[in-house]
């Protein structure tokens, strides 16, 4: 099996990787890729074999025959972080800071920002850019949510963990960022802050389970088994989640660790996101293509169905919008909550 033969075959797994030997090749495969079927198969193709961690004594041998030269070692990695998209590609989740609108975008991996309030479209800016390497730092970004001392909490699958990102221009992808739950988590989907400021809360999809974790970070404890992919606190401090089970809404008491359905028998396609503001819930639809609303006692009915959205996942809410980020549209919207007008917030 020839280099370009191998390069083919396995471009779409690791577009970044420059050219190299097969044996090089399959090195990368092992530290990059999660599946060992890969592995396997990258060193069947190249010809080279994967040995156990017990070497033998004709190992020792071939070893010592044909040692390595410095220039078949070495490997030239693209740089770390992302840096070639000028606008957002998947933006999964919008949420509302005091001047800013945080977009997470988990294909072009890292975080964008608009400026806020927003009446009309604007040009994204990068705010932190997360690495182009599975299990890297903010490769995989979900959700987020405004820290109350500065910056954004990013939930990030890719290395399970949660971020306090803040900007710094010399530092790598131009950010600070502090992992808060040392990787005791399986797939952050949602994260809200307590009212007070002191306490996250995180949906974990791979547990099925809503967490709680100190803001300055530690290790994260069982709140209730409910699988959030949003969490929103009402104006009265209560948590609600919005799930892809029968029981859609959820109203959590954190305090006593209970929670208590609010809309059942799942009327929502594939719900994506959560907000809730000055009495009213809205949940986002993502196979409905369209924006719902619910209230506290558990009616729901389609509060925005326009064929603009493809697939609205992100949800904020303000006393006179509705922010919904549709990764599907590579677009934001500003949807006015008395008039429904429309108003797209990335410049085209």
């Amino acid at each position: 099996m020839n280099k370009s033969c191998l390069t083919g075959t396995f471009g779409s797994f690791f577009p970044n990787t420059p050219e190299l030997s097969p044996e090089s090749f399959t090195r990368i495969a092992f530290q990059h890729c999660k599946s060992m079927r890969l592995v396997v198969i990258a060193a069947a193709l190249s010809g080279t074999c994967l040995h156990s961690h017990s070497a033998t004594a004709q190992d020792a041998a071939d070893s010592q025959a044909t040692p390595a030269t410095a220039e078949s070692k070495a490997v030239t990695y693209p740089d770390d972080f992302w840096t070639e998209a000028e606008s957002p590609v998947y933006p999964r989740g919008a949420v509302i800071s005091e001047n800013a609108l945080f977009v997470v975008d988990s294909d072009a991996p890292g975080v964008w920002t608009v400026p806020w309030p927003a009446d009309k479209a604007a040009n994204p800016e990068r705010y932190v850019t997360g690495s182009r390497y599975l299990r890297k730092t903010m490769n995989r970004p979900f959700c987020a949510t405004p820290h109350p001392e500065g910056g954004v909490l990013v939930g990030d699958a890719a290395t399970r963990e949660i971020y306090h990102i803040t900007p710094n221009a010399d530092a790598p992808g131009g950010q600070d960022a502090k992992p808060l739950n040392g990787g005791f988590l399986g797939i952050p989907m949602a994260l809200a802050v307590s009212p007070d400021g002191k306490t996250i809360y995180v949906g974990d999809a791979e547990r099925r389970a809503t967490f709680a974790l100190p803001i300055e970070g530690g290790e994260p404890e069982l709140v209730v088994r409910v699988n959030a992919r949003g969490l929103i606190f009402d104006d009265e401090g209560a948590l609600y989640a919005v799930t892809p089970d029968a029981d859609a809404v959820v109203k959590i008491n954190v305090g006593e660790k209970t929670s208590e359905p609010v809309v059942t028998d799942r009327p929502y396609g594939f719900p994506g996101g959560i907000a809730w503001h000055d009495g009213t819930g809205f949940v986002s639809d993502v196979y409905g293509k369209c924006i719902w609303q619910f209230t506290a006692d558990g009616k729901t009915e389609k509060w925005f169905d326009e064929e603009l959205l493809r697939g609205p996942v992100g949800l904020s809410a303000t006393a006179d919008a509705v922010i919904v980020s549709d990764p599907k549209a590579k677009q934001v919207y500003r949807i006015d909550r008395e008039s429904k007008e429309v108003t797209k917030l990335f410049a085209e």
